[in-house]
């Protein structure tokens, strides 16, 4: 008598792909098909060409945006912002506006260089840890700074070309970068007429940051074999305290 083996348990969703496939068709499968793109990333994270693009992305925004800003009107705008900066003097503004302005146009040509790597270092190693800890999920460190450096390839990729754009036809290059891209419910309001914290908390609320969490809730779900929604719920309350922090702030500060 012949024994029966039991069906394949394994589908095809769950089994890694052999093909680490082409960076480019990675990179565009992360915006229509996000899992089967990561599966294929974890096969060969190549997380120092993220990187690499990331870098080149940053420096690309701030050579162009640095050359065609006004650090000192850029400065004064954002500390006007305060109200407790209407209580000094004009003298120590001014004072103020000029020594931010050095600091920001010297550390601007310098930080693109570095910061991806910090940044994604940082993010994949506190969600790693939200994963394994909180939600025992399998995540290696190498697959959750594969998820985080592509996710950022991607978000770049739209982002930095859009702000641009916007920033040429405006032809108002002072404005803060955080705010080019009004695809929150600010767009609805003048920030002068709201409170600084409920300007915080709608900004907060961009499609962008949205749409960052569901890659990056995708990646970690695909990496610990989870549903969908164990991704972006280890991924969503991490983005919600911080936004809370923000908002805070705010609100203690003013």
């Amino acid at each position: 008598m012949t024994e029966t083996t039991g069906p394949n348990l394994e589908t095809p969703e769950a089994a890694e792909p052999q093909d680490a496939g082409s960076v480019a068709g990675n990179v565009i499968d992360l915006y229509f098909e996000p899992s089967a793109a990561f599966r294929r990333i974890f096969v060969r994270p190549r997380i120092w060409l993220a990187l690499l693009l990331q870098t080149a992305l940053g420096v690309a925004f701030t050579t162009i945006w640095l050359q065609k800003m006004d650090a000192k009107a850029f400065m004064r705008a954002q500390i006007e912002q305060n109200p407790r900066v209407q209580e000094l003097d004009p003298e120590r503004i001014d004072e103020i506006v000029n020594t931010q302005a050095r600091f920001m146009t010297s550390w601007g040509r310098i930080a693109p260089f570095f910061a991806p790597v910090v940044l994604d270092l940082v993010v994949a190693g506190f969600l790693l840890f939200m994963f394994r800890f909180f939600l025992a999920s399998e995540v290696s460190f190498l697959q959750s700074l594969g998820i985080v450096s592509w996710s950022f390839v991607a978000l770049g990729l739209i982002q930095t070309p859009v702000m641009l754009a916007i920033l040429t036809l405006k032809g108002d290059w002072n404005i803060d970068p955080n705010e080019v891209i009004q695809a929150n419910p600010m767009i609805f309001f003048e920030a002068s007429d709201l409170p600084r914290w409920l300007g915080a908390l709608l900004s907060s609320l961009d499609l962008f940051s949205l749409w960052t969490i569901f890659l990056l809730g995708t990646g970690y779900a695909t990496a610990g074999r989870r549903p969908l929604s164990t991704g972006l719920w280890g991924v969503g309350i991490p983005w919600a305290l911080l936004v809370m922090l923000k908002v805070g702030s705010r609100l203690i500060f003013g």
